[in-house]
């Protein structure tokens, strides 16, 4: 079933206006409403608690209707655990648009504001935005994938919640959900930078990834936009803005590349 919730929920983002999950963060709502009270381990189990009724109500319509309402509940879940920034379509949208029309002083602003990031150099900035594309591409898509096939809608649920509250916190690790979330994108960030090397420049790739491995600091993000520029062919890369667009179809690659390994094991399985 797992497989069949994974396509129902890609043809939802592809075909449907909910390109970014549903059109209200019920998730982000929960959790802005408890980190007001403070910042800790106690308000980190707070937000988690949401996850016992829902393990409730799944139990509950387990079997029903021949699995039917255990179907719709998986999709509406994991639709509430993709993330908001839609980064292979609008993330980069407003970016792109001003660099098109030679503004680069407006480029380098919505970078900055939109994207959080910082760069004096145009090729530098290029290369920023296109790391940021795939550190949210992993955030966003892969990380809550990973924890649905491992541990359920409720392992999905529960990387989101811890997302959305460092998000509230900042982004420092040397918070509660901080630490929570690094060990959770710890091994996605990993298998995304492996699928990578599987689709692009594989040698480089994989020197890029074998030398960033076994970094505990080092954070997903930065791995994997280590490795998405390892993997882009150097002779394949057009040149200026073109390098957003190697990123995307990078990116769709490997999102391919799992799916049909996910088909595969359901298969086997």
């Amino acid at each position: 079933m797992n497989f069949l919730v994974l396509l129902l929920v890609g043809l939802i983002l592809l075909w449907t206006p909910w390109h970014t999950g549903y059109p209200r963060d019920v998730l982000r709502d929960w959790v802005e409403r408890l980190v007001r009270v403070g910042q800790g381990w106690v308000t980190v189990l707070a937000v988690l608690a949401l996850l016992i009724p829902l393990g409730i109500v799944l139990a509950a319509v387990q079997g029903l209707a021949y699995g039917m309402f255990t179907l719709l509940l998986h999709v509406g879940l994991l639709l509430c655990c993709v993330g908001r920034s839609d980064p292979l379509r609008s993330l980069t949208a407003d970016f792109v648009a001003a660099w098109q029309r030679d503004d680069q002083a407006a480029a380098a602003l919505v970078a900055e504001q939109q994207l959080g990031v910082v760069d004096d150099e145009a090729d530098g900035l290029l290369g920023q935005v296109s790391g940021r594309m795939a550190a949210t591409t992993l955030q966003d898509y892969f990380v809550p994938t990973f924890w649905y096939l491992l541990l359920g809608p409720l392992g999905a649920v529960a990387y989101r919640l811890l997302e959305l509250t460092r998000q509230q916190w900042g982004q420092s690790a040397s918070h509660p959900a901080g630490a929570l979330v690094h060990a959770l994108e710890w091994i996605p960030a990993r298998l995304m930078a492996l699928s990578f090397a599987l689709i692009g420049q594989f040698d480089s790739t994989l020197r890029t990834l074998r030398s960033m491995a076994v970094e505990w600091e080092l954070s997903a993000g930065e791995l994997v936009a280590r490795c998405a520029r390892a993997a882009l062919l150097p002779e394949s890369i057009e040149p200026g803005i073109g390098i957003l667009q190697d990123t995307r179809k990078l990116l769709i690659r490997a999102i391919l590349t799992w799916a049909v390994i996910i088909a595969f094991l359901s298969l086997m399985g």
